[in-house]
C-alpha cells in the first residue's frame, strides 16, 4: 500500500485484519470507529467516521473494512459504499498463508484470511470476504459484498450472488447458483439452486422463514 492504511471498525474482525497487516509490515495510520474500544492495542484512535473524513481526505489514506458479518451483510456493504462514494479506496488484505490463484480476479477491498483457498479462474467482486480456511473452488463467482465464512466450501463452477452470507462450515455443491441477499446457515449443505433473498439451513439445505429486521 502506497498510502497509510486506516481500519474502519474496532471489533473482532478488525483485530484479525490488524494482525495480518502487521505480519505484512503495512503502514498503519490508525483506526476509526464510533468508540475507541480496547481490542486494537497499539493503534491510534482517529475518531468516528465523520472525524476521519474531516481530517484525512481520500488522497491521503487507504481504507480497510474492519466490519465482519454473521448473517446480515448490510452494515459492511453500506460502510464500503459510503466511503467509496466519498472518493476513498479500499485496499486488499491477503494473509500470507492464503492461496489466491494467479488466474483469479477481484474487485477492490478483497479480504482473504488465514488458510483460505481461492482457486483457478475464480471471479470475486468488490468488498468480498473469504474467511479463515474457507475454499472457493475453480471457476466460481462470488458477488460484491459477499462473505464466505470460516471453513465453508464453495465447490467448482458455483455462482454466488451479491450480499450473500455463507455460514461457517457450509458446503455449496458443484455448479450451484445462489441468488442475491441469501443467507446460508452454518453447516448447511446446499445441493440445489437457491433463489434471491432466502434463508436456507440443514442437510440438505431447506428454505426457512426469515425474520424481518428494521433499522
Amino acid at each position: 500500500m502506497s498510502r497509510p492504511a486506516v481500519i474502519l471498525g474496532a471489533g473482532g474482525h478488525a483485530t484479525v485484519l490488524l494482525e495480518t497487516l502487521r505480519l505484512q509490515q503495512a503502514s498503519l495510520l490508525g483506526f476509526a470507529a464510533p468508540q475507541p474500544g480496547d481490542r486494537l492495542q497499539g493503534l491510534d484512535y482517529l475518531g468516528d467516521d465523520a472525524a476521519l473524513r474531516a481530517n484525512h481526505p481520500p488522497d491521503s489514506v487507504t481504507l480497510i473494512n474492519g466490519l465482519g458479518s454473521t448473517g446480515a451483510i448490510d452494515h459492511r456493504a453500506r460502510l464500503y459504499e459510503e466511503f467509496v462514494a466519498a472518493g476513498y479506496r479500499f485496499a486488499p488484505v491477503i494473509h500470507p498463508t492464503a492461496w489466491l490463484s494467479p488466474s483469479a480476479s477481484h474487485g477492490d477491498g478483497l479480504q482473504i484470511l488465514a488458510g483460505a483457498v481461492v482457486n483457478t479462474g475464480v471471479v470475486l467482486g468488490k468488498n468480498v470476504l473469504i474467511n479463515s480456511r474457507a475454499v472457493v473452488e475453480h471457476h466460481g463467482h462470488v458477488g460484491d459484498h459477499s462473505h464466505v465464512a470460516s471453513g465453508a466450501v464453495v465447490c467448482g463452477d458455483c455462482h454466488i450472488g451479491r450480499r450473500v452470507h455463507i455460514g461457517a462450515g457450509a458446503v455449496i455443491n458443484q455448479g450451484i447458483r445462489i441468488g442475491d441477499g441469501t443467507v446460508v446457515a452454518s453447516g448447511a449443505v446446499v445441493i440445489a439452486d437457491v433463489a434471491a433473498g432466502q434463508l436456507v439451513a440443514g442437510v440438505p439445505a431447506q428454505a426457512k422463514k426469515r425474520e424481518e429486521k428494521h433499522e
